[in-house]
């Protein structure tokens, strides 16, 4: 007689719960929508693709033109570094800050 009760006791509580998980699962697709309907302030701008367009296309052509050049991506490395020392003349570089070290430990040579 315990074993009947046992077998319908683990049934009753297998049945209960998928039913439980079933009324969670059409509860939470329930409210999708509603959610969806309260995330319109997210959505993202819409680009406007002329203005993004042509500078792309501008850089990649100069992209090219610097690869094709032998001495292109040295040359426009350096033009580069002379124009970012001319915007930042306070801040020095890690590459300039190791040769200070060098020199000193060496004692200048």
């Amino acid at each position: 007689m315990t074993l009947s009760k046992e077998f319908f006791s683990r049934r009753f509580r297998a049945i209960a719960l998928a039913c439980l998980v079933g009324l969670m699962s059409w509860l939470t697709l329930a409210t999708q929508p509603a959610v969806a309907a309260n995330d319109k302030g997210t959505a993202t701008p819409p680009v406007d693709q002329t203005l993004t367009a042509e500078p792309r296309d501008q850089a990649y052509e100069e992209a090219v033109d610097v690869i094709d050049n032998p001495n292109g991506v040295q040359k426009t490395y350096e033009e580069n570094l002379k124009q970012y020392r001319q915007e930042n003349p306070d801040q020095k570089n890690l590459v300039e800050d190791a040769k200070d070290l060098v020199n000193k430990v060496t004692g200048g040579k």
